[in-house]
C-alpha cells in the first residue's frame, strides 16, 4: 500500500513500503509523480516490468539517483526523468553532500556527483598519507561539514579510524573533485578489484556491459584468485528476450574497454539481490563470486 504525505504548496509525497515495479510505475500514473527517487535496481525493474510504457512516466521531471553513467542515462532517457539528478551522500552525511543541478547537461550529470552542497566541503587525500591531492586525482574521500559528530554505542570504537583530527569523515570511498570543483565518485575502497596489479573500479565494467542492447543489469564485483590476485566476475540480468552469451560479451567488452576490464567470468541470473529499498546487496554478490571461481578450479583438469 503507498503511504501518502502532504507536503508544503499543495505537494504529495508517495511512498512504498517495498519496492514492486508494476505497482511503481501504477503509482507515478495515478498521481502524476513529477520527481522520483530510484536506484539502478529500480530504474531497471520498472523498466523491464511487462507494464511498461513511455507514456506511464510522462509526468516525471527530475529527481535523485545514484549509479553508473549509463544507470543515469537509462533513468533520464528512457524512464523520462529527463532532469534526474545524480547524488552523493551516505548515513552519516545526513543524506546527500553532493547533487548535480538539474540543468546541467545530461552528458555531465552521467559522469559527476557535482559540486558539494553549502556547508559541505570535501576534499580527496592519499590514503596512507592523508596527505591532499590535486584536482583531477584519485584518492580517499573525505567529508566535512553537516557530518555525524560520531557513532554511539558498541559502534563508538570505530569513531577514531572514521574521523580525522581535524573533523572530516572517513567514508571508506575513492574519487576525485575536478578543475570544475565537481565530485566524481569512483567505488567504494572495498569494492575496487585489484586485477594483476591494475585497479579495477566495477562500475567502469558495468557500465561497459549496460551499452549492451541485450543486457538489462550488470553487476560486477572481485573475487580472490590465484593467477590474477583478483578476478572480475559480472552478473548480468539478460534484457527481455535477449539472446546474450559469456562469449559474445566479452567480445563487446574488449572491444570497448582496457583488456584488463574484460570479465574473467559471466554469471547469467534472473534478477540481483537488493534491499528492501533497491540497494544493490554487492556482499551477497560476492559471496557467489567466490563460489563460482572456487568451483570452476576445482573442475580444472
Amino acid at each position: 500500500m503507498p503511504l501518502p504525505a502532504t507536503l508544503s504548496h499543495g505537494a504529495a509525497l508517495v511512498l512504498q513500503e517495498r519496492f514492486d515495479a508494476a505497482e511503481w510505475l501504477n503509482l507515478i500514473e495515478r498521481h502524476r509523480c513529477t520527481a522520483v527517487y530510484t536506484l539502478p535496481s529500480i530504474t531497471g525493474g520498472a523498466i523491464r516490468d511487462p507494464s511498461f510504457r513511455p507514456g506511464r512516466t510522462k509526468s516525471l521531471r527530475t529527481g535523485l539517483m545514484i549509479g553508473s553513467p549509463e544507470e543515469v542515462r537509462l533513468a533520464a532517457a528512457t524512464l523520462g526523468a529527463t532532469q534526474i539528478c545524480n547524488v552523493y551522500g551516505s548515513t552519516e552525511v545526513y543524506g546527500n553532500c553532493c547533487v548535480t543541478p538539474h540543468d546541467m547537461p545530461l552528458e555531465r550529470r552521467m559522469v559527476t556527483q557535482g559540486p558539494p552542497l553549502p556547508g559541505m566541503t570535501i576534499r580527496i587525500v592519499e590514503a596512507a598519507s592523508g596527505k591532499p591531492l590535486p584536482p583531477g586525482e584519485f584518492g580517499a574521500v573525505e567529508v566535512h561539514g553537516f557530518v555525524t559528530p560520531g557513532y554511539c554505542g558498541s559502534s563508538a570504537e570505530h569513531n577514531a579510524d572514521a574521523f580525522t583530527a581535524d573533523g572530516y569523515f572517513r567514508t571508506g570511498d575513492i574519487g576525485l573533485v575536478d578543475e570544475y570543483g565537481e565530485f566524481h565518485f569512483v567505488a567504494r575502497d572495498s569494492d575496487i578489484i585489484k586485477r594483476a596489479g591494475i585497479n579495477v573500479s566495477p562500475a567502469d565494467v558495468e557500465t561497459v556491459l549496460l551499452y549492451h542492447p541485450g543486457v538489462a543489469q550488470a553487476a560486477v564485483v572481485g573475487t580472490p584468485d590465484h593467477d590474477r590476485g583478483e578476478a572480475i566476475v559480472a552478473f548480468v540480468v539478460p534484457a527481455a528476450n535477449a539472446a546474450v552469451n559469456e562469449t559474445g560479451l566479452c567480445a563487446h567488452c574488449r572491444a570497448l574497454a582496457s583488456s584488463y576490464k574484460v570479465p574473467d567470468h559471466i554469471e547469467f541470473c534472473l534478477s540481483l539481490p537488493t534491499t528492501e529499498t533497491g540497494k544493490l546487496q554487492r556482499r551477497q554478490l560476492k559471496e557467489r563470486a567466490a563460489e563460482l571461481i572456487s568451483r570452476a578450479v576445482r573442475t580444472q583438469p
